[in-house]
């Protein structure tokens, strides 16, 4: 129940601090055309339904922050195209039991132990860390991670795994199946968006603002049932 409230909360009340939360952003670099028109296929949101919204706010509330937020502590900026592979993979993996990521479960512990040491370091250098790495450009292409791939990127690939996992946890307790490719356009926009302000983003606000309160009402009364339970 708690885990519950937690999720939907956070991804419920988006509209609330995204624009706190785009006021920290890394250096940024505007994203490729290439990058930029990866989502094109995707319906206009006049088209959308509620459910397909949503799907890109929750993109947009679990996207947005571990991009933004991640270079302060680790001193790097996120592969993009690789965090939407986590997405991708791991969606492939929930719905077959025979597919794995492309990261082994050792592999992902190295990584996260390198990482852990390099936030330290960063955290007690202070002032005198160095500056945030750039990412490379955005092009919107799958991503294959290889023995050679380098750490960032396979970092990146697992912070996409991880809020997949999110989106998928709300989505089992909503009951029901989000669009994860609607998921993915919120998790690319928000990013273009913190990247270039004058980047036109699929869903209007007001847009957002209505079905955020929808789905707000929806999350209310399913934590009202459960409390009878």
């Amino acid at each position: 129940m708690k885990k519950f409230v937690a999720l939907c909360a956070g991804a419920l009340l988006l509209l609330a601090c995204e624009a706190d939360e785009s006021s920290k952003t890394a250096p940024k670099e505007a994203p490729s055309p290439a990058a930029a028109q990866a989502e094109s296929a995707q319906p206009p949101q006049s088209q959308m339904t509620d459910e397909q919204v949503f799907a890109y706010i929750i993109g947009r509330e679990y996207g947005l922050p571990t991009y933004v937020n991640t270079p302060q502590r680790i001193g790097e900026m996120l592969d993009l195209d690789a965090m939407v592979q986590g997405i991708v993979d791991n969606e492939s993996v929930l719905k077959d039991s025979n597919r794995v990521l492309q990261l082994s479960p050792e592999v992902q512990n190295e990584v996260n132990e390198h990482y852990a040491k390099v936030a330290k370091e960063r955290q007690l250098a202070g002032e005198n860390a160095k500056p945030i790495a750039m990412a490379g450009p955005i092009t919107g292409k799958a991503v294959v991670i290889t023995d050679t791939t380098s750490m960032i990127v396979k970092y990146s690939y697992m912070q996409g795994v991880t809020i997949d996992m999110l989106f998928d946890a709300l989505e089992r307790n909503f009951g029901e199946e989000f669009e994860t490719r609607f998921f993915i356009q919120g998790v690319r926009e928000s990013i273009y968006g913190a990247m270039d302000p004058s980047f036109k983003k699929a869903v209007p606000d007001d847009r957002l603002r209505a079905v955020n309160s929808k789905f707000m009402q929806r999350m209310e009364k399913i934590r009202e049932e459960r409390r009878r339970q």
